[in-house]
C-alpha cells in the first residue's frame, strides 16, 4: 500500500525527481492529511491507531530505501521488497482490522485511479 501512497505523488504532472525537495514535502503532506482525514471520520479510528499506521509506514519506506540502497540486484530486492509488504499488511490489519484495512486499502486505489485519470486529461 506504501508503494500505492508513492505511486501516486509520481503520478502528478511533474515527475517527482523533478520536484524540488520543498515540493515533495508538500504534496506527501496533502496526500497523507486526506489519508488521515478519510481514517478518522469514515473508519472511525483513534488517534493512537492513526499514529501506529504512520509508524509503521515510515519503518516500511526507510526499510524500502535500505532495502534499495544495500542490496546487490534487483531480484533481491525484489524479493525483500514483497517480504517487508506482507509484514507491513499483516501489522496494519493488527492496528485497524482487516475489514478497515481493505475499506482503506479500497479508498486508495479509487484515489489513485482518479489522480490517473486527471493526468492522462491533462496530457492530452
Amino acid at each position: 500500500m506504501a508503494l500505492c501512497l508513492f505511486s501516486a505523488t509520481l503520478l502528478h504532472a511533474q515527475k517527482w525527481d523533478e520536484m524540488s525537495n520543498e515540493q515533495k514535502i508538500m504534496k506527501l503532506k496533502s496526500f497523507r492529511a486526506d489519508n488521515q482525514k478519510y481514517m478518522k471520520d469514515s473508519l472511525k479510528l483513534t488517534q493512537q491507531q492513526m499514529t501506529d499506521v504512520d509508524n509503521v509506514n515510515i519503518c516500511y519506506l526507510s526499510t524500502l530505501d535500505r532495502i534499495d540502497r544495500y542490496a546487490k540486484s534487483d531480484e533481491v530486492k525484489q524479493g525483500y521488497a514483497e517480504a517487508l509488504f506482507e509484514v507491513r499488511w499483516a501489522q496494519i490489519d493488527a492496528i485497524i482490522g482487516e475489514e478497515n484495512h481493505m475499506k482503506y486499502a479500497n479508498y486508495l486505489k479509487r484515489k489513485i485511479e482518479k489522480e490517473i485519470e486527471k493526468n492522462n486529461t491533462k496530457k492530452m
